[in-house]
């Protein structure tokens, strides 16, 4: 990028020459003709940086700079979602204890988590109470200047991620709204905007009084209150909690823990590279408008991707094509869904229909759920090796590699396939990881079901030990000698 600003400079330090009076100021460092060319300069140099990577990706993004370019241009934020478990407390005092909501509390690798409700516990009395592994950090704001679109970035601490923002204007009491690009906000409306320009901290962005939203004022105090967790948590490191702070002697006497069956809704992570490979494959159209055509796909993959093995939601149209014509299916969408964790089940499946809900009010409990069907999707790969190779271990390699790309839990298995899996993707794999196929004398094939396959998005299709077969062969130049002595 430095060759290419020093190519421009150079090039309008020849040229402007056909402007003497421009020139003169120019040569002389006049602000008013520098500022203006200088500025034009960096825009060249950053379009031709995206037009070299537009030459190179044009339609299937695979450099990472790139996918977190997409992700940030279509609002994806770097959050996390909080894990929700009830924590079991004996009072082994002999009087009544109460702990009010949002109480924190350590479990044993010391990771915080506040209770989502107050308890009261009498004497002997054993009570189960929803906690959450979250924190609430809140940052005080005041404002320098009055500014239309004022921004101020936001981090949390180390090695934790942002579970919610909320945002209150201290000087005036009023409560702001988080709206997404300022959609639907009017003229004076109490909204911010939030966007990232790394994936790591966020931007909160207040509006404009003559445009949209409300602009700041120099002087007033907000408060931002950020809620931070660690996503993901191992069940199995849950055993015994403890109070963060004492203040009575009673409360000494609390003995708190999990129960692995207690979980409610397990943690996730922000996306990752991979994950956003995959929303970029969606068009820029459906950026915040699931309602179009009717395709939710993308909003609700892009908020519980980290919480699900599989999910399908389709509309009325693909229903029919599907399922064949019904009245139940009319002003309805179908969702299948397979959590990560067996026990959250319900509590995933009625997060989406919120979501759902949120997207488009006509939908709210018309979303049918329709349970998921194992379809292990059956893939033949023949070849031919080279003497050097040894048959049975490249036939291991290819299966351990199948697996581990289209099997359960992958994140190609986790959408609906409705034509089976790429063929010409499998292949393309399996030349570049499997050693043996990267000489000029290997060379294999891949066939899938073939047209004749029927799969409904209902189904979740993946490859299996079983649905793997694998046939290789010598090459025609492998035998015995050509020659005897």
């Amino acid at each position: 990028m430095t060759l290419e600003r020093s190519k421009l400079l150079n090039a309008i330090g020849s040229n402007i020459n056909d402007y003497p009076d421009v020139a003169e100021r120019w040569r002389a460092g006049d602000p008013t003709v520098r500022a203006l060319i200088t500025s034009i300069v960096e825009t060249v140099v950053w379009l031709s940086r995206d037009n070299d990577v537009n030459i190179i990706e044009p339609f299937i993004k695979s450099k990472d700079r790139t996918i977190i370019a997409d992700a940030i241009n279509k609002g994806i934020l770097p959050v996390a979602t909080p894990c929700q478990h009830l924590i079991t407390i004996e009072n082994n005092s002999d009087s009544t204890v109460n702990l009010s909501q949002g109480r924190q509390i350590d479990d044993g690798t010391g990771r915080g988590w506040r209770l989502m409700a107050a308890v009261t516990l009498n004497a002997g009395e054993v009570k189960k109470v929803l906690a959450e592994q979250s924190e609430i950090i809140r940052l005080p704001i005041i404002i320098p200047v009055n500014e239309p679109f004022y921004s101020v970035t936001v981090s949390t601490t180390e090695d934790s991620y942002f579970a919610g923002i909320a945002v209150t204007n201290t000087t005036t009491s009023e409560i702001y709204q988080h709206t997404p690009k300022f959609m639907n906000a009017g003229a004076g409306d109490a909204v911010f905007s939030l966007h990232s320009d790394d994936l790591e901290a966020i931007s909160i962005t207040f509006g404009d009084t003559e445009r949209v939203g409300k602009t700041v004022q120099a002087g007033e105090t907000y408060e931002v209150a950020i809620t931070q967790c660690y996503g993901t948590v191992d069940p199995n490191s849950l055993k015994q909690a403890s109070l963060a702070s004492i203040y009575t002697n009673d409360e000494t006497k609390l003995n708190l823990y999990f129960q692995s069956s207690d979980s409610v809704r397990a943690g996730a992570n922000p996306l990752t590279v991979a994950q956003l490979r995959l929303l970029a494959s969606f068009p820029s159209v459906y950026d915040r408008n699931a309602v179009f055509m009717g395709n939710f796909d993308f909003l609700v993959r892009w908020h519980f991707m980290k919480r699900f093995e599989y999910m399908a939601i389709w509309n009325e149209t693909t229903n029919e094509k599907h399922y064949g014509p019904s009245l139940d299916a009319i002003n309805h969408l179908n969702l299948t869904v397979v959590p990560k964790s067996a026990g959250e089940g319900a509590t995933l499946t009625e997060d989406i229909r919120q979501l759902v809900a949120k997207a488009d009010s006509l939908l709210d409990g018309r979303v049918r759920i329709k349970a998921a069907v194992e379809r292990p999707y059956q893939v033949t790969v023949s070849g031919r090796l080279a003497a050097v190779h040894d048959i049975a271990a490249v036939k291991t390699q290819i299966k351990e590699l199948l697996l581990a790309s289209y099997g359960k839990g992958s994140l190609a298995a986790s959408h609906p396939n409705i034509d089976g899996f790429n063929l010409q993707e499998i292949a393309t794999r399996i030349r570049q990881d499997i050693p043996a196929f990267q000489d000029r004398i290997s060379d294999f094939t891949v066939s899938g079901e073939g047209a004749g396959s029927s799969i409904k998005p209902h189904q979740w299709v993946f490859l299996s030990t079983s649905s793997i077969t694998v046939n290789l062969t010598r090459t025609a130049d492998t035998g015995g000698a050509l020659w005897n002595m």
